[in-house]
């Protein structure tokens, strides 16, 4: 007699509506998994991209704003917030760092001439303080040192640049007021010059601290089509793979779009977290978290889809254990 096990598995096997076998079934099945796979990783990577082009670019980067450049911006820029320059185009922006800088370098020599340290070859005597000018446009001094009464002792000109000839531009029109600037002028022959100082403070390094908060705000033009381009993507390749597969007699047009929707509203859904996670400062957290939403919504597909097919073999198994079994004769 045949055991059980086996009239089951054979009455399971000719319940099979296929005409491939066992292993082309899984071959076939794993096949389909790799494509699933890759078509998610792609939808996923590409909602990703669009949260960082959406809501990531364009950021003023206020962890490199110290408290000084801070009040340096609201000293040159009395009457602009310093977070509307995200809303500025790159020109514009790079107009407000010059200015910025040349503010920025004022304080940097005043507070280390308050704080007792030497700028160049300046030093302020016991009692003294040096003051900035209190408008961004006071002609002539940027600088003066107080004396212990409130009487000037000296006022300087500050010019951050690499420009000697604008230095000297500067101490021609006021020729009683010295030029303290940064060392790339004593490199271009500057002390050479009467009246002109060096600062000890590099113009190029100012200009670095300057614009590294703005990084993300100077882009070039080819940066700047690209993240205008990102945040539509994940979409336009879900159409492009839906309407390929539709060109390619492999899906319905009804059901291209019935997917291509779906896909769509998870892809959505995705972006969705990663706006929350920015809004809730994660920063770049929101990157993995849209990708990983995204991951997630086909995995828990995935699973309920294997769970559905699981029941419903189970199901077809029932069925057969509950038939009558013919059990044929052993043979000698």
């Amino acid at each position: 007699m045949a055991h059980p096990l086996e009239v089951l598995a054979a009455q399971y096997r000719q319940s099979r509506n296929s005409a491939q076998s066992v292993r082309e079934a899984v071959t076939e099945l794993y096949r389909r998994y790799i494509k699933g796979w890759e078509q998610s990783l792609m939808d996923a990577a590409a909602a990703a991209a669009a949260v960082n082009a959406l809501f990531l670019t364009d950021r003023i980067d206020m962890s490199h704003v110290t408290p000084q450049m801070d009040e340096a911006f609201r000293l040159a820029y009395p009457n602009v917030d310093l977070s509307s320059l995200a809303d500025r185009s790159p020109g514009e922006v790079e107009g407000f760092l010059a200015a910025w800088k040349g503010k920025y370098f004022e304080m940097l020599v005043r507070d280390k001439l308050n704080a007792g340290g030497w700028v160049g070859d300046i030093h302020l005597d016991p009692g003294q303080t040096a003051v900035l000018a209190e408008s961004a446009t006071q002609p002539g001094w940027d600088l003066r040192i107080l004396d212990q009464d409130g009487s000037v002792a000296h006022e300087l000109q500050l010019k951050a640049t690499q420009s000697l000839s604008y230095v000297k531009e500067a101490l021609e029109r006021y020729p009683d007021i010295d030029v303290l600037t940064t060392d790339e002028v004593r490199d271009a022959g500057g002390e050479a010059v009467q009246g002109i100082f060096a600062s000890g403070f590099s113009d190029s390094a100012l200009e670095d601290t300057i614009q590294a908060p703005m990084e993300a705000l100077l882009d070039s033009p080819l940066e700047e089509l690209v993240e205008t381009v990102l945040p539509g993507l994940p979409f336009v390749l879900i159409a492009a793979g839906e309407g390929r597969k539709v060109l390619m007699g492999r899906k319905s047009f009804d059901l291209a779009m019935q997917d291509g929707l779906y896909r769509a509203a998870k892809t959505g859904a995705a972006i969705g977290i990663g706006a929350l996670v920015v809004l809730l400062d994660g920063g770049m957290l929101s990157i993995p978290a849209s990708f990983l939403t995204r991951m997630g919504f086909d995995r828990y597909n995935v699973m309920t889809r294997s769970v559905t097919a699981l029941e419903k073999r189970i199901g077809v198994l029932r069925s057969l254990g509950s038939q009558p079994r013919v059990l044929a004769p052993r043979t000698a």
